[in-house]
């Protein structure tokens, strides 16, 4: 086992969208151990009778290499332990701790007292741990798993992944830190912006002593005010709006944003105060066309995975993700398809920063519809924590759920998390499950791997409305029973090209490859073939190409799986340059 550094790695503050000056990143090495015969909790590890074996470096999942150990066997109860100080400074403040994502069933202590427990490993957590902290104390974390009935993306649930599936990931992945508050806090704010009348709301939950406290707001843009707004927190809640008269509009080509400043104050005293950002935008439909701010937008994507070689789903560093945003502009897309894994926060801060629209994915596989329940819970969670970024434009809370073409309970699973999701969050286009089987959907996308060239395009593509039967071995767009209703089409998925020289970089079984050419000039002539068909047909709103980078033995990206180009992106860029008349 190799010694991890010493160094705080991720030290950037982990919510730019919820950001506080009076916190503390307790990234950098932990004590771990595995607990393969589940004795934690009997033998009181948790109290610390119990030495840790091994070191980690937090925040990266111990099968990754930077982590210190890369063990990639199975163990499914893992523990965590670092001990802490607060600042002095923080005295008579509230202290909260917050994980950004720990996968997937955490239990946390602190000087051993139960703080609380958390399902779901791609959401964030947080304990108000005021009355348990001590001038030192002892944090504890037992993470459970066993990569069975639950969300886990393209997680492989085998010992040694092959295919579309990937290395698997347990424990902390995300930053962990501490905030100071005051006695009344802010929890959430949601910000929901409104083109049409030039203003902004802003929805506001707070826990605390929040009797007699207020709420104001101050909107900048470019360093210069542009509104303000004050009001009362009524049972731990205020709503605030604030005109915009000189509106800035965020796209891909102008992503402007607007800078907020929110405090929560009682008696002339500030209790919180929290900074955020937001985009003036919005997105829509009209006659079968996907709209942003009311204009036709034509959507020109590749898939993202979020996985990367040394760290698996934990970038090395904030510029890894910065970087991924960058290529995928360079190749002039404007959107990804975040595929399987629900993002790092600051995946989505640079997006929004540098202008990438994104479709918002559940990492579903693994979870069957049966538990429902479990997965709306998770589900919620990631919307309400990414409702803020104007990037986002579609939800996808499922992915290929090909039972929904014929089984009923799965339809009417589907068509409720579609319905939740839209009362959720009725600002964004929703799309049920994707690639086909669609029940209730505000986008009928489909997953065609079947063309090798434009003119096979040309001969195959047929709108949803005319598909009877199951076609290519899977299933048409729309489950049994569900008419087309006129939604735009997306082709979400397509591509997958393969050039031959290139193998994975990893010790992986290369997956089968859809379509396999000789060197780059093959690659853009074929993509160019079918990207300018494509185009040139009126039914279709949108693509989506297998993929922006390679991910272990699949090996069909622009880049490799350790970024490194494979075809020149500048000549990528002049073909999507192109956009179907009255699109931009």
């Amino acid at each position: 086992m190799s010694e991890p550094s010493e160094s705080v790695p991720r030290p950037e503050y982990p919510r730019p969208d919820f950001r506080r000056d009076a916190w503390l990143n307790l990234n950098g090495l932990w004590d771990f151990r595995f607990d393969d015969y589940d004795l934690g909790e009997k033998e009181g590890w948790q109290l610390g009778q119990k030495d840790f074996d091994r070191k980690i470096l937090v925040p990266f999942p111990f099968q990754s290499k930077l982590s210190g150990i890369q063990d990639e066997r199975f163990h499914n109860v893992v523990w965590y332990r670092r001990e802490l100080s607060i600042p002095e400074d923080w005295k008579g403040k509230r202290i909260l701790l917050h994980f950004g994502a720990v996968d997937y069933e955490t239990r946390v202590w602190l000087n051993g007292r139960f703080l609380g427990s958390n399902v779901g490993g791609y959401v964030p957590f947080s304990f108000d741990v005021t009355d348990y902290v001590k001038e030192r104390n002892l944090l504890v974390l037992r993470v459970f798993d066993a990569h069975g009935d639950q969300a886990r993306g393209k997680q492989d649930a085998k010992l040694h992944p092959r295919g579309v599936l990937y290395m698997r990931v347990t424990g902390i992945w995300q930053t962990v830190w501490l905030e100071a508050v005051g006695e009344a806090y802010l929890t959430s704010n949601r910000i929901i912006p409104d083109i049409d009348n030039a203003r902004m709301q802003i929805s506001a939950s707070l826990k605390g002593e929040t009797e007699g406290c207020s709420l104001s707001a101050s909107v900048c843009f470019a360093g210069n005010e542009e509104g303000k707004a004050e009001g009362k927190v009524d049972d731990g809640s205020a709503q605030l709006e604030i005109s915009l008269p000189h509106m800035k509009l965020w796209s891909p080509e102008t992503p402007d944003l607007y800078d907020v400043e929110c405090k929560v104050s009682k008696n002339g005293k500030t209790l919180d105060d929290v900074r955020t950002y937001f985009g003036m935008r919005k997105v829509s439909i009209k006659n079968g066309k996907i709209l942003l701010n009311n204009e036709p937008i034509y959507l020109k994507m590749a898939l993202d995975q979020g996985y990367y070689p040394d760290g698996l789903y934990t970038p090395p560093s904030d510029d890894d993700l910065k970087t991924d945003v960058e290529y995928a502009r360079l190749l002039g897309l404007n959107g990804v398809r975040k595929h399987q894994i629900v993002p790092d926060p600051r995946y989505l801060y640079w997006c929004d920063k540098i202008g990438l629209l994104v479709w918002g994915e559940m990492a579903d596989w693994g979870m069957p519809l049966k538990m429902k329940d479990t997965f709306w819970e998770e589900w919620k969670r990631v919307v309400e924590r990414d409702f803020n970024h104007p990037c986002i434009i579609v939800w996808v809370p499922t992915n290929e759920r090909w039972e929904a073409y014929e089984d009923k309970e799965c339809q009417e699973a589907l068509i409720g998390i579609y319905q939740k999701t839209k009362a959720l969050d009725p600002t964004r286009l929703i799309v049920d499950t994707s690639g086909y089987a669609h029940t209730k959907t505000d986008i009928v996308d489909t997953h065609e791997y079947i063309w090798k060239k434009g003119h096979d395009f040309k001969e195959k593509w047929k709108m949803p409305s005319e598909h009877k039967e199951p076609q290519r071995g899977c299933f048409p767009p729309l489950a049994k029973g569900f008419k087309f209703d006129g939604q735009p089409i997306v082709i979400s998925e397509w591509g997958g090209y393969i050039i031959d020289k290139f193998k994975p970089i990893l010790d992986r079984p290369i997956e089968p490859p859809r379509h396999l050419v000789e060197d780059e000039y093959g690659f853009i002539s074929l993509y160019r073939d079918v990207v300018e068909a494509i185009l040139n047909n009126p039914t279709i709103s949108g693509f989506c190409y297998t993929q922006l980078y390679d991910v272990e033995g699949e090996v069909n990206g622009y880049l490799t799986y350790d970024r490194k180009w494979k075809i020149t992106p500048e000549r990528i860029a002049q073909i999507h340059a192109k956009s179907p008349e009255g699109t931009t």
